[in-house]
């Protein structure tokens, strides 16, 4: 794999970086509200934005996996 690859394949894991940030900021935000609102709790069930969230982690780990893969196709 050449250095212009492995760059490339860096910038991917930059970015899923990123998106994991938002996602354990938005668990945080998320912990502290339920400890003292148990309605918001139901809120963010009842509305699927707990679907967001689930489906944001599910592409990051396909992303890590995809970039793993590049890298290691082997492995």
């Amino acid at each position: 794999m050449t250095n212009e690859e492995l760059f490339e394949q860096a910038e991917e894991l930059t970015r899923a970086w990123e998106s994991l940030k938002v996602s354990i900021d938005d668990l945080s935000m998320t912990n502290a509200i339920v400890k003292h609102d148990s309605y918001w709790c139901n809120y963010f069930f009842d509305s699927h934005q707990s679907s967001n969230l689930e489906s944001n982690l599910v592409n990051i780990a396909d992303t890590m996996l995809k970039v793993s893969n590049a890298i290691c196709p082997k492995e």
